[in-house]
């Protein structure tokens, strides 16, 4: 079998041998104090590593496993009680997303501090953030803290053969796959043992939506916080990730919305003049593709007349409800669907179970909740500030995910 081992295992090691190994290792207590230092020490090296400014979305990662607040989100759990004590589960197994190097990490991180050990599959795919990654894992797992984890963990990498993810799952007792809606269904059709569980993570859509009246009132310092707070979210990963906006759903009555979409894009592309993203002429070719595609189903035109090939940000004025096929077709790549709305709540049935994130501004929690009440089941997992979308949470697409990769032993009381 083509294995290629990153970290954990030496090149040729035979995969049953190191399923063998990784199942022979025990459950910890979620936030076992062994588990607790490696992490935070991975944080650390990660954040003090020479070269870390070129990756900010590894520098979050980074910020988020801090000691502190994995001392606050221990604090959240209550792991023992005299009726109950909590456990990993065992040997999970993560399926790695192609397009976004760093989000496997989160839950890979957070399973190993519930107590689990872990097997991780990335992508073949080389990628100067993945490679930074392994060099700081690597670089952890070499001194004392990393001693007793070594164990507990392997990287590695091969070519798509369901034969080999079988092997896999059927020793697991977690999968959590992180993909396109294609790969959960492929691998939703490769069985668990009867008593493991699983967390898919498909393809999902997010939004923005923003109240015209705040984009007018602001300063200019204020307006300039917001342009950079919506490029962290939609830029850092040319909305590939599954919570970056790709439709802005403008609140408020024409006029206000005519004025403030000229001032917001306005602040937007002095943003990315400034911090110059990625603009491959494929990727532009993608978004004139994508819109040619909307044009031809009538569903969108160009919200600037005559502006299209070469636009980044490209903006697309949809002349329909928000559906199925219009998010189908969106390519990410700088590409925005935009709508207008004359209340929030108006939003509520042009999403689905499809929606995950939607960054906000100018609204008030009331605001907020009317909108959450009226939403189809499933749909919306987390509302966000804008800048904030990308920002993980240890509840991710409605999963508390500590909870999940833990499991509850009773105990006789009294």
């Amino acid at each position: 079998m083509n294995i290629r081992y990153i970290l954990g295992a030496p090149e040729g090691a035979p995969i049953a041998q190191v399923l063998s190994t990784l199942r022979a290792q025990s459950a910890w207590r979620p936030f076992d104090e062994r588990a607790v230092a490696f992490v935070r020490r991975f944080s650390q090296k990660l954040l003090t590593s020479a070269g870390i400014r070129q990756h900010p979305e590894l520098a979050a990662l980074g910020h988020w496993f801090r000691g502190a607040n994995l001392q606050t989100l221990a604090g959240k759990y209550p792991f023992e009680t005299p009726e109950q004590l909590k456990l990993g589960r065992g040997l999970a197994f993560h399926l790695a997303p192609s397009n976004v190097d760093s989000v496997f990490m989160y839950s890979w991180l957070l399973s190993l501090l519930a107590g689990n050990v872990n097997l991780v599959r990335v992508s073949q795919k080389a990628s100067a953030p993945l490679e930074f990654l392994v060099g700081a894992l690597a670089q952890t797992l070499a001194e004392d803290v990393g001693i007793p984890v070594r164990d507990r963990i392997v990287l590695l990498t091969y070519p798509h053969d369901e034969q080999l993810t079988r092997q896999i799952s059927e020793s697991c007792l977690i999968r959590v796959v992180w993909g396109g809606d294609a790969t959960v269904r492929a691998l939703r059709a490769i069985p668990l043992r009867p008593t493991a569980t699983e967390i898919c993570f498909p393809d999902r859509f997010s939004a923005c939506a923003i109240r015209a009246s705040a984009v007018l009132e602001a300063d200019d310092a204020a307006l300039a916080r917001l342009a950079a707070g919506f490029y962290n979210d939609a830029f850092w990963f040319a909305q590939q990730a599954c919570s970056s906006p790709r439709l802005v759903a403008w609140v408020g009555e024409e006029a206000a919305i005519d004025a403030a979409a000229a001032r917001f894009w306005t602040a937007v592309d002095a943003e990315l003049a400034r911090r110059q993203p990625e603009n491959s002429e494929a990727m532009n070719m993608a978004r004139v593709a994508a819109s040619f595609e909307y044009a031809a189903a009538k569903l969108a035109r160009p919200a600037v007349a005559g502006e299209l090939r070469g636009a980044h940000p490209m903006r697309l004025r949809l002349e329909a409800a928000l559906d199925e096929t219009a998010k189908t077709l969106h390519c990410g790549n700088g590409l925005f669907l935009e709508t207008r709305l004359p209340r929030l709540a108006a939003l509520a049935p042009q999403l689905s179970d499809k929606e995950q994130t939607l960054a906000v501004h100018g609204f008030p929690r009331e605001e907020l909740v009317e909108l959450a009440l009226a939403l189809p089941a499933r749909a919306v997992d987390r509302f966000a500030k804008f800048g904030e979308a990308l920002s993980f949470a240890p509840v991710w697409d409605g999963q508390d995910l500590i909870t999940t990769f833990s499991r509850n032993i009773l105990l006789p009381n009294g």
